[in-house]
């Protein structure tokens, strides 16, 4: 057999982690009724701390935020997705992340209804940590701006 007719076998035979085509955060959030309650990969930055969970992008930041609903202790995800968010600090951060899951909105969603949109977790992948922990505002602007989703250099 051939390396070509192998590596098609391979394509049909061994599930791809997010085989569907993503889409841009911001498509998300400029197309918000194209997406609702449909299944999606992204790449986007996620924050997270004490009481905050969401996804976001500097260049559609004005169009809001998703937060990000994630099963207590990741029951339900597998064992890749699992060791990705073990690998992110458990207190606060901002990472990129790629995520699959069902996207919601617009609507109220998150902790005190502080979100229009919702990203409900079913596979993670990807994650690269930009800052651990809470640092200044000008700190973490500095970082966003350099790496986070939407600025100049995003990892």
């Amino acid at each position: 057999m051939n390396l070509l007719a192998y590596s098609i076998i391979l394509l049909l035979v061994v599930p791809c982690a997010y085989s569907e085509e993503p889409v841009t955060f911001c498509d998300l959030m400029q197309n918000p009724e194209k997406y609702n309650d449909k299944e999606v990969t992204v790449r986007a930055t996620y924050r997270f701390g004490y009481e905050w969970s969401y996804l976001y992008c500097l260049g559609c930041l004005d169009q809001g935020r998703a937060g990000l609903e994630l099963p207590p202790n990741y029951d339900g995800l597998d064992k890749a997705s699992q060791r990705a968010l073990k690998r992110l600090p458990k207190s606060a951060g901002i990472a990129n992340i790629t995520v699959r899951g069902v996207f919601e909105g617009p609507g109220t969603f998150g902790h005190q209804g502080g979100y229009r949109y919702k990203f409900a977790v079913k596979e993670v992948g990807n994650t690269v940590l930009l800052i651990k922990g809470m640092r200044t505002s000008d700190e973490e602007k500095n970082v966003e701006q350099k790496w986070a989703c939407g600025g100049a250099n995003p990892k």
